[in-house]
């Protein structure tokens, strides 16, 4: 009985003002006075935060051209394509009328494209990209990707809808030559740092001794070996690179692009070799989007971790690149796509933009004086209601129940 005391008195919490609920507290009355005082005040701040971010939002520059989909100019007709992947090349010219200063961002932008439908969100494997597993065929099936994981002969790595349904235009800014746009920085750091992985084994080397290398007759280095239909190197020329010993009978040769598009990890012309684990079975990202995405890169491509953060609207802006030279008006800038990303097959649309600042920083200050402006709006409704109908509070009057009961007796 004794020890059924001790253990019902520890339950009992100590007399304090917290533990015992006594701590003091402001109930303020919500009269019609005081909701027009406070809607007047929220009014008040969020109209002068607002006002400011949006004169520093004036100065923003934003300048859209149209290349593919319906409405687009004419004279852009030549840049219209019905199928994915047809590589057709056009110029976009992007007339400058008001003078940009840096950082000038240079977006894709894609109309009537639901990112945000509820099956395409969930269509990705964090566990390819992530945790650098290669999932089995049955564990694909059965997966997030198990609307696509295959394309017939092999097997997608990464799988599902949102990594390969990238956007996969070029966009190369040609005119004027004194003005480039940079490629780089463009993600998050964290995604393409330690997210986005290649998936399964990978290996890449540059050779020992490039003169030899550049002499070799081995077929991985010519045009007949492709990106998307690697020719495997023999032996002998997989061992004059720095590469590790496991795969010497399981390399593949590579001529470096160099640029953004191998991200700087070789030169233009230079010979390379890299691995991947099983290419007679995985169609790797590389594969699937040869001209965004290099052998050497893979996942870990900006432009890829830029696009798998989808948006919630049906019209979005993904940032390409940036420019950090300043246009001057009336200034072409003329970039050379090629056209590979199909919007006619869901009645799309496709611009690019350029734009000074961030593009959110004036919706916020516009939903900051929307706010403002619903605020003050009510401050004023309720303020007008009660200077001519005035309500006396505690009235019993407005008690529907009560009055019903003092009709009865």
């Amino acid at each position: 009985e004794d020890a059924r005391e001790r253990e019902g008195a520890s339950k009992k919490p100590e007399n304090t003002d917290l533990k015992q609920q006594r701590l003091k507290a402001w109930t303020p009355v919500m009269t019609p006075w005081n909701i027009v005082m406070t809607l007047g005040l929220i009014g008040i701040i969020f109209g002068i935060v607002g006002g400011i971010m949006l004169a520093n939002a004036g100065e923003e520059v934003v300048i859209r051209k149209q290349y593919d989909g319906s409405g687009t100019d004419d004279e852009l007709a030549g840049c219209h394509i019905e199928v994915a992947d047809a590589g057709t090349e056009c110029q976009v010219t992007v007339r400058v009328d008001k003078k940009m200063k840096p950082p000038i961002h240079v977006y894709y932008e894609i109309d009537n494209f639901y990112q945000n439908h509820r099956r395409y969100v969930k269509s990705l494997s964090w566990a390819q990209l992530y945790h650098r597993e290669v999932l089995r065929e049955d564990e694909l099936k059965d997966s997030e990707c198990s609307l696509l994981y295959e394309n017939g002969t092999k097997f997608l790595n990464p799988c599902g809808l949102i990594p390969n349904t990238l956007f996969n235009d070029v966009l190369l800014l040609t005119a004027p030559n004194d003005i480039q746009m940079k490629e780089k920085n463009i993600a998050w750091h964290s995604d393409v740092r330690d997210i986005l992985k290649t998936s399964g084994d990978f290996a890449m080397g540059r050779a020992f001794d490039q003169m030899t290398v550049a002499n070799s007759t081995d077929a991985c280095f010519t045009a007949l070996s492709s990106i998307q239909n690697p020719i495997r190197c023999a032996e002998s020329t997989c061992r004059l690179f720095d590469i590790e010993s496991k795969f010497y009978d399981d390399c593949y040769g590579y001529v470096c692009q160099g640029s953004y598009y191998d991200e700087f990890k070789c030169v233009s012309g230079e010979l390379v070799v890299y691995h991947y684990d099983r290419l007679d079975k995985w169609q790797y990202l590389f594969q699937t989007f040869p001209q965004t995405i290099s052998p050497l890169v893979g996942p870990n491509s900006e432009h890829f971790a830029v696009w798998i953060r989808v948006h919630a609207l049906p019209r979005f802006r993904k940032l390409y690149g940036r420019i950090s030279t300043t246009i001057d008006k009336d200034t072409d800038i003329v970039f050379t796509v090629s056209n590979n990303f199909d919007v006619h097959s869901f009645d799309g649309k496709k611009f690019i933009v350029l734009a000074t600042g961030d593009l959110s920083f004036a919706f916020i200050a516009n939903a900051y004086i929307a706010v403002a402006a619903l605020c003050l709006a009510g401050a004023i409704i309720f303020a007008a209601l009660q200077s001519f109908r005035p309500r006396r509070m505690g009235d019993p009057k407005y008690i529907p129940w009560l009055n019903d009961q003092h009709r009865d007796y």
